[in-house]
């Protein structure tokens, strides 16, 4: 008479569907990070600040006020900002803290339409970003508008997930920079 066949474990076929599980995960992982993340990210929010743009301006256009609204600064107590011009087209400021180093430069500078800047976070994660004004009844629309593109695999990530983790933070510095501005008329 023949042995019965043994079967294995319960805990052996577990552990091998365990494993499987997460070999899957990790290829579903790697897969989206590289074939259908495009790296491409755009954040904006807007607010209406019962002020003239040129009253605007005067925070948003240089640079040694953005303390007095920026979140990120007043989020991360280690930053460390230098200003190498404050004001205009080329108005330039860096920056270095726990998280970090970067570099913002003015490209446009008008008291009516607003600011455009570029920025470098790490030397890599380049983005473009811009502050600009529209006439709103007796205020003024901010609009504070960031592109960019992340082409590194951990970079399309941070892509994807950027109008959650800066968008909160420009509604922030967009009530900040309101408060900032009315409270100065």
């Amino acid at each position: 008479m023949a042995e019965p066949k043994k079967k294995g474990s319960m805990l052996v076929k577990l552990l091998k569907l365990f494993v499987l599980v997460v070999l899957l995960c990790v290829a579903a992982f790697v897969g989206v990070g590289l074939f259908v993340l495009d790296g491409k990210y755009e954040v904006e929010r807007s607010i209406v600040i019962n002020a003239d743009s040129d009253d605007v301006h005067k925070q948003v256009g240089d640079l040694r006020q953005w303390p007095n609204w920026l979140p990120f600064t007043k989020h991360e107590p280690t930053i460390v900002v230098k200003v190498d011009k404050p004001t205009g087209a080329g108005a330039h400021q860096t920056w270095t803290g726990q998280d970090g180093k970067g570099e913002l430069t003015f490209t446009a500078s008008d008291e009516d339409k607003g600011i455009e800047y570029d920025m470098v976070f790490d030397d890599k994660w380049k983005s473009k970003g811009k502050l600009l004004y529209e006439k709103s009844g007796d205020g003024t629309k901010v609009t504070w508008h960031m592109t960019g593109q992340n082409d590194d695999f951990v970079g399309k990530y941070f892509a994807a997930l950027m109008p959650n983790m800066v968008g909160p933070m420009f509604e922030e510095g967009l009530a900040d920079l309101k408060k900032k501005v009315e409270e100065k008329k």
